[in-house]
């Protein structure tokens, strides 16, 4: 049977006519309310797909449906990581009944404070935040009036919930597997310290030269922002100092593309000249020729314990009761793969 097409936006009012039931009784359906049978509600659906209804969002908003949008705020969706993330906590709104918005920062505090406004203003019940090193005070006022919880770094003296790495006890294995194949010039490349996660990540890597009573290689250590042209440079740098490192750890996933870029343009094999471990385990770090051993971060993990905080946070808060604001830690895994291997002799010298 062909489908005559609507000339105008379709409504809970046509659909109702169409299945001779009560407008409520469609509404209540639509929105997956209580005391509604899943034949009813089969119906209706299967109606409002064939007459194209579209769910006037705008509409839910300003009647102040609770339990409606979730807020996540990131630096780059561009960043494998922020990508992927994205997708987990997509689908565990998705499966509770929420829809989430997305707002990129840019990694800058203005655009940061115009977005955290933007989501207060679309009423979202609870926002996520991976936030900038230096948040403006307006943007963390108003993060301080709506459930809110941290994603990865965390801001100090803000007392909002976090979810976080253990990226100082990450970062230190990594070293620590350097080290122990033999390498005592070991570089590293990552993000400033004005980043928590930046600060926690060189702390591991100096913390394993200490546990081990090395000194760490003179220069080398480089602390940039998280974008890939910092990391061709930062890399380009480390590999002109007087004792070239013989061992790379890359810090952020972010750095990762760059870093490599580097090594290739110096016409340094991986791991026969140089051994590298990278941050994060996107997949296309297991296609690489050779495979980059990675400090493999809990993606999935990390969704979703701050979903479950969040959705607590917004379920208190309908209660009138306080939530808690401490942190969360999650440990990341060191994959072993073929781009480190021990030291040669040969390597050795400069």
């Amino acid at each position: 049977m062909a489908i005559r097409r609507q000339s105008h936006q379709v409504t809970i009012k046509d659909i109702a006519i169409r299945l001779q039931m009560n407008h409520s009784t469609v509404s209540r359906a639509l929105n997956d309310r209580s005391h509604i049978s899943e034949e009813t509600r089969r119906r209706v659906r299967e109606m409002a797909n064939e007459l194209g209804y579209v769910a006037n969002l705008s509409a839910r908003m300003i009647r102040g449906d609770a339990g409606l949008l979730i807020g996540l705020l990131i630096p780059d969706v561009q960043n494998d990581f922020y990508s992927r993330i994205s997708k987990e906590l997509a689908d565990r709104c998705r499966r509770v009944g929420l829809r989430m918005l997305l707002a990129i920062s840019e990694d800058d505090p203005f655009t940061e404070q115009n977005e955290i406004r933007a989501l207060a203003e679309a009423r979202v019940n609870g926002v996520i935040a991976t936030l900038t090193s230096q948040p403006q005070p307006a943007s963390l006022a108003m993060l301080k009036e709506m459930p809110t919880v941290q994603l990865v770094r965390h801001v100090k003296n803000f007392k909002k919930a976090a979810v976080c790495m253990e990226d100082q006890a990450g970062c230190e294995t990594a070293t620590e597997h350097l080290l122990a194949l033999g390498h005592r010039r070991v570089a590293y490349i990552g993000t400033t310290e004005a980043i928590s996660s930046g600060h926690d990540r060189v702390r591991g890597f100096l913390n394993a030269h200490k546990v081990r009573k090395i000194s760490p290689l003179a220069g080398g250590v480089e602390l940039v922002p998280p974008r890939q042209s910092y990391g061709y440079d930062g890399v380009a740098r480390l590999l002109s100092l007087k004792q070239r490192p013989t061992a790379l750890v890359i810090g952020s996933s972010e750095l990762t593309i760059g870093a490599l870029s580097a090594l290739r343009k110096a016409g340094l094999l991986i791991p026969n000249d140089i051994s590298v471990v990278g941050y994060g385990d996107p997949v296309w770090f297991e296609l690489l020729s050779p495979a980059l051993t990675a400090v493999k971060l809990p993606v999935a993990t990390l969704a979703h314990t701050a979903a479950q905080q969040l959705f607590a946070q917004i379920e208190d808060r309908k209660a009138g009761k306080a939530s808690k604001s401490g942190m969360t830690r999650i440990m990341p895994e060191l994959i072993v793969r073929e781009s480190t291997a021990p030291i040669k002799k040969s390597r050795v010298a400069p």
